[in-house]
This record gives C-alpha cells, structure tokens and sequence, in this order.
C-alpha cells in the first residue's frame, strides 16, 4: 500500500467516495470524506494522518500518542466511533493488506483502534483471522445508528409509522398551516457565502433552543468548526440540503444534512424553544422528508439511537470497534 499525504487524499476526495459507496458493510456518509476530514480537523487536529491508498481501496487512520497507551492509531472520526477506516469494493483483499502493513511498518504501534466495522462483515472476519494469535484482540463500543426507509415516498414513510405517531403528525400541520408556517428550502447553494449566511442563520436559531443552554449545540467549539469545514464540502457537489421553518419572517426552526448516493444523513435539527407548542422539530423533519421523496432519496439515515428517533426510523444499525493491541 502507497502512503498518501492530506494534500494527495484531498485532491483525490472523489475517487475516496467512490470507493466508500463501493463498500459493503459500513456507515457509507460517516465513512466519507465529508466527515472524516472535517472531524480530524475540528476534533484531533494535532493527530497525525496515517493514510494509504491500494488498487483494492484506502485505509485512513490517524496517530496520536498517550502517556499510558503509547502509540495508537484510530479512525480520523473518533468521536461517535462511526466511521469505517477502510473502504473500497474488495473488503477481503483490502482488509490482508491492511494487516500486512500494520504487521510490517516501521511505525511502532501500540494500539489500534478501528471503529465502523459491523461483526457480519468480511472486514470484521479478516482483520480476527489476521491479528489473532499475535495480537491481543478485543471489541470497543458498539454504535447504534437509527434509519427510517423513503421506499414508497412519504405515504410509504408514514405507513410504517405508528397509528398514533401518523395522527401527531396531521394534527401538527394542520396548526402549523392555520398558524402560517411557512417553509425555506435549499437544496442547491454552492457559494461560499450562501453556505455562510445559511449557517449564521442556523445558528440564530441554535441560540434560542434548549441545546444554547444545555451546551450541547453547534454554537462554538469543535462542534461548529466541525460543519463550518463540512458544509462547503457538500455544497460543492450539490450534496447539502438545509430547511428553515418561518413564522411571520422569522426562522424558527433548522434541519440540515447531507445526501449520499440515494441515502440522506441528517446532521443537525433544532428549534427556537419559544415556539415549541407549534411542534417545529417534528415539522421540520416532515418537510425534509416530503422534499427527500421528491428528490427520489430512499433512505434517512438520523444518526445515533436515540429514544425519540425510534419513533421515526424502523431500523437500527450496529457497528462496533476491533481493538488490537501488541502483547
């Protein structure tokens, strides 16, 4: 395997993409290269990039160092644990070779972290058949992530939604339409400085949730240098889709994601809590999901489980980490 400087793996971001949606067996959008270099950048940005590049695929690791660890190389995304390191369409042959490089570099590792694999797949059995017996192996955490199914359009959503779920819904919008509600959508900004003003409006809404005062939005930190570096990313190959809910002029509620071939992630969705008995979380997911059906997208991938989620997606994907560790 070639090793790639971040200058090589930027310049070749499509070609990395192609071969993540070639991969079978992993979280295909937190794979990409939309997330994991925006995550590096914004969460590890002082971990060095481990990066190679074969006829079979890529492995994209970074390296950081502890006092107590020693050496270990983990995903560029390590924060949510979900994305897969190693991705292109031959996942055995990939998977050998990634083995013999680790076996075989000069680099002198102490652990490796590999998050994104799912314990069904040819990577998960590949990489046990290649370290056991001269590594100490182990399982991370595992990650849960909830996906609702589009097949069908919206008719086809809402049936395999709960009676009552189905009745929230109507009974919302009808108080949403008599309210004069009002929806903003964007499914097509490219220039910088849309992507900014979007944003910036994103945030003003952020500002007046319960996240502003729980700490736990993307007003500052990491979490917006994160999507300040990711949005642009998306925009460029008409990728990014972003709603408002109005009222009266103003916004009063946000979601906003990114396409995948014909799956949507949902990145982020918030409210002004002010507004919260107009139910705009629940509106906005809706609205999203009718112009998502338009589009001809087939899946709505939410993120990681959470209760609420559960009500809105049918399926729930476990991916987990493999820990080897020299003995």
């Amino acid at each position: 395997m070639r090793e790639l400087t971040i200058t090589e793996l930027e310049r070749r971001a499509r070609e990395f993409d192609d071969a993540v949606g070639r991969t079978p067996d992993i979280d295909r959008f937190c794979s990409s290269s939309f997330w994991i270099l925006p995550a590096w950048r914004a969460f590890l940005p002082d971990h060095r990039l481990w990066a190679h590049q074969s006829e079979e695929g890529f492995a994209v690791l970074g390296i950081g160092t502890d006092r107590s660890l020693g050496t270990y190389v983990h995903p560029l995304e390590a924060s949510w644990a979900l994305a897969s390191p190693l991705v292109g369409p031959a996942p055995a042959e990939l998977t050998r070779q990634f083995v013999d490089l680790c076996r075989s570099t000069d680099l002198q590792w102490d652990i490796l972290f590999l998050s994104g694999i799912n314990p069904d797949s040819t990577h998960f059995q590949e990489l046990i058949r290649g370290f056991r017996g001269h590594f100490s192996l182990g399982l991370g955490p595992s990650s849960v992530r909830r996906v609702a199914s589009l097949q069908g359009g919206v008719e086809g959503f809402l049936s395999r939604r709960s009676s009552k779920f189905r009745a929230n819904l109507r009974r919302n919008r009808r108080r949403a339409e008599a309210a004069g509600l009002d929806v903003d959508y964007f499914d097509r900004a490219t220039a910088a400085q849309a992507i900014d003003e979007l944003f910036a409006r994103a945030l003003d809404v952020e500002h007046q949730s319960w996240k502003a005062n729980a700490d736990t939005g993307i007003i500052d930190g990491p979490m917006k240098t994160f999507y300040r570096d990711m949005l642009p990313r998306l925009a460029r190959r008409n990728a990014l889709r972003f709603l408002f809910l109005t009222l009266d002029g103003k916004d009063i509620a946000y979601c906003f994601g990114g396409v995948f071939e014909d799956s949507f992630r949902g990145l982020q969705m918030s409210f002004d809590d002010a507004y919260r008995n107009h139910s705009p979380g629940s509106l906005a997911q809706l609205r999203m999901i009718e112009y998502l059906c338009d589009e001809g997208v087939q899946s709505y991938d939410l993120g990681s489980d959470m209760a609420y989620k559960r009500r809105w997606a049918e399926e729930g994907i476990e991916t987990m980490a493999v820990i080897v560790r020299r003995i």
